[in-house]
């Protein structure tokens, strides 16, 4: 089942980058926006949980398109150390914004805990689908 995901999103590598895309402008806009910009307290309830499933889903777009783009395995520690630092990033930028935003150690561990469970998923897929990706990388030359 894995194999035919990688095939489909191989052939399709522009979706990829655009749902990383996708992924990076959500994750800025949710961190870095004015709170008053959100809906609500009902916003910040699973603040933890929103954090994790921001990076998760970012750090597994960034890892992906890499795993398409190439033609040999990811290093998915680089991709674990971006997706950190991004999350590092925010959490600093927040304490530099001039409105109700601040920095979050727990913030911040919920995001490198999500790039890191990003990662393990990354490492099974490219573990199991390394011989499709070179096959339909190989079709399209």
């Amino acid at each position: 089942m894995i194999k035919l995901i990688v095939a489909f999103l191989i052939k399709r590598e522009y979706f990829v980058y655009l749902l990383f895309l996708a992924c990076t402008v959500v994750t800025l806009l949710l961190t870095l926006l004015p709170p008053d910009n959100l809906q609500g307290p009902s916003v910040f309830q699973y603040d933890k949980l929103g954090h994790f499933l921001m990076f998760f889903g970012w750090t597994f777009m960034l890892g992906l398109s890499r795993i398409i783009r190439k033609k040999q395995p990811v290093r998915l520690w680089i991709v674990f150390a971006i997706g950190a630092l991004f999350g590092i990033a925010i959490e600093v930028t927040q304490g530099l914004l001039p409105y109700d935003r601040s920095p979050s150690v727990y913030d911040a561990i919920a995001d490198i805990t999500g790039s890191f469970c990003a990662v393990l998923l990354l490492k099974f897929i490219q573990s199991n689908a390394s011989v499709t990706i070179k096959k339909v990388h190989a079709n399209f030359k």
